[in-house]
């Protein structure tokens, strides 16, 4: 009487995706290398951040990384925008201003 071992499982339990963190990482990136003038970028980066965080534990470590890159860049995108607004309001009321006290005809003062 022979004994033969068990045979092994040959069905292995599928691989975890990882898309997700890598998304969020890539997006993240991204929005640190100047595209977070697009705040659609760094938007998306934290959005697929957050989900990739809770939805796949093995790839946390991605997640956190994109997440923290995509938040970083959705600030300096809100300050960007800030700053834009900012120069283009003192910009026109200068502009205002210096109209308001010009003389808009000197010559016709020597006539």
């Amino acid at each position: 009487m022979s004994y033969y071992p068990y045979p092994q499982n040959p069905y292995q339990a599928p691989r975890e995706s990882s898309g997700l963190s890598v998304a969020s990482l890539v997006l993240g990136i991204l929005s640190m290398l100047g595209f977070c003038t697009l705040i659609l970028v760094p938007l998306a980066g934290v959005i697929t951040g957050h989900l990739g965080y809770r939805r796949e534990p093995a790839s946390r470590a991605l997640a956190l990384a994109g997440l923290i890159l995509s938040w970083i860049g959705l600030v300096l995108a809100v300050l960007l925008y800030a700053l834009i607004i900012w120069v283009i309001w003192f910009s026109v009321d200068s502009y205002n201003t210096i109209n308001q006290n010009a003389d808009f005809f000197p010559l016709l003062d020597y006539a």
